[in-house]
């Protein structure tokens, strides 16, 4: 063995007397980049509690949960996102699908706490140091995951219609109608808004399945006259519609119930749910019903003698 072998090992013991190079706390001086995805915020006043969000994520780190100080009403739900950073992977597709531009990602990455259950939070209800902040991830200017513009509604024009008794709105076709119904999130925050409770994502979902007899079925639950209310609806839905947060809000389903189940039947043969074979009971209606009533096979046992 060479004596430098030997020599070699206690060679290192000058560097302890040397200047060091590590810096004791290097992340302080490290700041995250401009876009850099870190810990969430959201604007809890324009957020409407749809959950988006929650249903996007593939980790299922988020929660709708319901805050103090914040009651159900017309077009929110009450109800805002809950971020659990133990199964979140960053990866900002929340922010990206959004509907109304509430949710972001600040730059903040730093967080440390012997607690692992404060890292699950309700960004801008629970106060956070990052709170306001303008750096982090944004959604681009112009890009949406989903489509904002509604598919426009066919109408006759004014010097057509003074000419006839027929109807303005012509309706969609099925192909205009499966195309509109993508456009859905099915967040369900129009139901409480709508006069008669209707399914309208359910009803929505069957007419982009092409599901016509389940869609009509979904409309005579809550209405028995979906055709009569359809043309005096208020439309009070799309005021509620979690796309119309941040782009045309949904057709309302009343509004357009008639033209969408006119696909497939003529209107005197259309199948009516729960329709039963004739009866010999009497009736509570005779003849031909009006326009949008239902007749007479379609009023329950109770409504017959």
């Amino acid at each position: 063995m060479d004596i430098k072998d030997i020599v070699a090992p206690f060679a290192v013991w000058k560097r302890a007397f040397e200047k060091p190079f590590t810096v004791r706390k290097p992340i302080d001086e490290r700041p995250g980049a401009p876009r850099y995805r870190g810990f969430h915020i959201n604007d809890a006043d324009t957020c409407v509690g749809c959950g988006t969000c929650e249903s996007i994520c593939m980790n299922k780190a988020i929660d709708l949960v319901p805050v103090e100080g914040r009651e159900p009403s017309a077009g929110d739900s009450g109800l805002r996102p809950r971020v659990d950073y133990g199964r979140c992977c960053w990866c900002a597709l929340c922010v990206d699908v959004c509907p109304s531009g509430s949710l972001g990602m600040s730059n903040e990455y730093l967080w440390i706490d012997s607690d692992p259950d404060v890292f699950r939070y309700v960004p801008g209800v629970d106060p956070k140091p990052w709170d306001g902040s303008e750096l982090g991830y944004r959604r681009a200017e112009g890009y949406r995951l989903l489509d904002m513009e509604r598919v426009p509604m066919p109408e006759l024009s004014h010097a057509e219609g003074v000419k006839s008794f027929l109807e303005l709105v012509k309706g969609y076709s099925r192909d205009q109608a499966e195309r509109e119904a993508d456009r859905c999130v099915a967040c369900g925050v129009c139901v409480a808004s709508c006069p008669a409770h209707m399914d309208i994502p359910g009803y929505i979902k069957a007419v982009r399945d092409g599901d016509l007899e389940r869609g009509l079925r979904l409309l005579y639950e809550t209405n028995p006259f979906p055709e009569a209310c359809g043309r005096i609806c208020t439309r009070v839905c799309e005021s509620a519609c979690a796309i119309g947060s941040g782009g045309i809000p949904w057709p309302s389903a009343g509004s357009s119930a008639t033209s969408r189940t006119r696909w497939s039947w003529p209107t005197t043969e259309r199948p009516f749910p729960g329709r039963s074979p004739p009866r010999a009971e009497r009736s509570p209606w005779s003849g031909p019903a009006p326009e949008g009533l239902p007749r007479p096979t379609t009023w329950p046992s109770w409504a017959t003698r």
